[in-house]
């Protein structure tokens, strides 16, 4: 059977446009794109406009999406329409960089009334200096993604310095790509983002999984505005 067609967005949640996260980004994307059928898209937050969530409670007691117009506007309209997503953030004070934070807290509608982002497959990755920090920055990205029901599937993460080899730690001339076994775990990610995706949207497609009555969001509450977009299964 021919291979279904997939959409894998790639967030890179850092403020140095260009940079390492927006280079390891880029290289898992190339990974993905190795298959065939799957179309990929980046997205870096280095020179985006993104406020926090003020918790203004305006999108739940209206119903509707965030009221405040910014680049989160139509990232978060992007990650919807994505099959797959994969999130990347350097480590800062031993976790992730605020920036998809910021980005991801904008979404509560999803959360709580329309369920968007529900059954998204996720890869994420972190890229430090020391390789401190890197768990907590892992596990903050992941959780995040459970908060909206998505599906975690595999982690990487990779070193700019040369202590990945041991040494002092002094600049990789290439940074994060000159850490091979970072770059393989990385690369491995993006090939396991591409082969559970598909296999959700198969599973989507033959109409596989719980009774729309059966589906909640994190806190057990139904969504009022859950719609399920289901291709015709390929024959």
């Amino acid at each position: 059977m021919e291979a279904i067609p997939v959409k894998i967005v790639g967030i890179s949640g850092t403020s140095i446009k260009g940079g390492n996260c927006d280079k390891v980004m880029q290289e898992a994307l190339e990974t993905a794109r190795s298959f065939d059928h799957v179309d990929t898209e980046f997205i870096t937050l280095a020179d985006k406009q993104i406020m926090v969530c003020k918790h203004c409670q305006w999108c739940i007691e209206n119903r509707k999406p965030c009221k405040y117009e910014d680049d989160a506007n139509w990232i978060l309209k992007k990650m919807t329409e994505a099959d797959g997503l994969i999130w990347g953030s350097p480590v800062w004070t031993h976790t992730s960089a605020p920036w998809l934070m910021h980005l991801i807290s904008r979404a509560r509608y999803m959360a709580f009334l329309s369920g968007e982002l529900r059954d998204k497959v996720l890869g994420t990755y972190v890229v430090s200096w020391f390789g401190v920090g890197e768990e907590m920055a892992l596990m903050t990205l992941e959780a995040l993604g459970h908060n909206y029901l998505m599906l975690p599937v595999y982690r990487g993460w990779a070193r700019v310095s040369a202590i990945a080899f041991g040494q002092r730690p002094e600049y990789l001339e290439h940074g994060a790509l000159d850490d091979t076994p970072g770059m393989h775990r990385i690369r491995t990610m993006a090939k396991r983002v591409v082969e559970i995706t598909r296999k959700i949207k198969f599973a989507d497609q033959a109409g596989v999984g719980l009774p729309e009555s059966e589906i909640r969001s994190i806190t057990g509450g139904r969504f009022p505005f859950w719609h399920k977009k289901t291709d015709e299964h390929p024959s």
